[in-house]
């Protein structure tokens, strides 16, 4: 078999594993070191790299290579494929993802996590033939809702990290903060992470940046649209704090709490080169605008 774009720069064992799930993984190694496995007609190594266009050839019966082929991928087993895809290609799928849901796994919930679900509708998609799994190209917040993009292949997976890195990706962002507020602007400061919440400092931090448009006020609280500049963790919720106007309910973050209720913040849209995927607000985030009067069909 020829080597894809989605496998490049994938060490064989790995590539194996994936490639034949019901092979343990001693196996793997058994069939690399006695030769079973050869990559441009030279036996493979266990640091050998694939690269796209390398021609694998490996050395089971027929029976085998099916029985190892269809062998279910255990961790996919009971992993909900019910996610709200808002674009797909060839290369990347944008996944709309509700609040409260992790984009990563944590220790003992990675069946709940978004990267789960994603792997397993992209692999009962055809993503069996490749030994590249689908992973997300930046994260959301637990309780962040909106645009997530995954890779579906590693070269995606490269070029949208170097995009990222470079500052080309926009992303927009909604937010319910506390005051009646106006205006428009920008947030630059320098941040650290301190424990598990994000501080302004004055010195020794990392220089982050956010635009912001106030869309509208009411009861209390403003609508905001934002732009982040860079991407430190919780630069939103430390930054609309910074200003005295932290996320409705964000306790963390200096906000009042409110019984019941997490912080409203939703990553409305991503946008790279021709792709431009647009997150619809989402119920409990529209369910509260309305309670606090603000007139959505105009605002949004």
């Amino acid at each position: 078999m020829v080597i894809s774009s989605s496998d490049d720069g994938k060490p064989v064992h790995k590539w194996l594993r994936l490639l034949l799930p019901g092979l343990p993984l001693s196996g793997v190694y058994k069939s690399i070191r006695t030769g079973r496995v050869k990559v441009n007609g030279k036996r493979a190594k266990q640091d050998t790299r694939l690269h796209e266009g390398d021609i694998v050839h490996l050395y089971f019966s027929d029976d085998d290579f099916a029985s190892l082929r269809a062998h279910p991928v255990a961790k996919y087993r009971g992993v909900s494929r019910a996610i709200d895809v808002l674009y797909e290609d060839e290369e990347i799928l944008a996944v709309n993802k509700p609040a409260g849901v992790l984009t990563h796994p944590a220790d003992g919930e990675y069946k709940a996590s978004l990267s789960a679900q994603v792997e397993a509708y992209v692999y009962d998609r055809g993503a069996r033939e490749s030994a590249f799994r689908a992973a997300p190209v930046h994260r959301l917040d637990r309780n962040t809702s909106g645009v997530v993009v995954f890779a579906k292949t590693a070269r995606a997976a490269k070029a949208w990290a170097d995009a990222f890195h470079r500052g080309e990706v926009e992303k927009e962002y909604l937010a319910i903060v506390e005051g009646e507020w106006s205006g428009c602007g920008r947030v630059a400061v320098d941040v650290r992470r301190v424990g598990n919440v994000t501080r302004v400092v004055e010195d020794s931090g990392k220089p982050s940046e956010t635009a912001y448009d106030v869309i509208a006020s009411s009861r209390g609280t403003s609508l905001v649209r934002l732009r982040l500049l860079t991407g430190r963790t919780h630069q939103i919720r430390v930054h609309m704090a910074h200003l005295g106007h932290p996320l409705l309910a964000d306790r963390k973050y200096g906000a009042r709490p409110v019984s019941g209720e997490t912080f409203y913040l939703h990553a409305r849209r991503v946008q790279w080169r021709d792709i431009d995927v647009v997150a619809p607000v989402p119920e409990r985030m529209a369910d509260k605008l309305r309670a606090l009067g603000y007139d959505l069909p105009h605002l949004i």
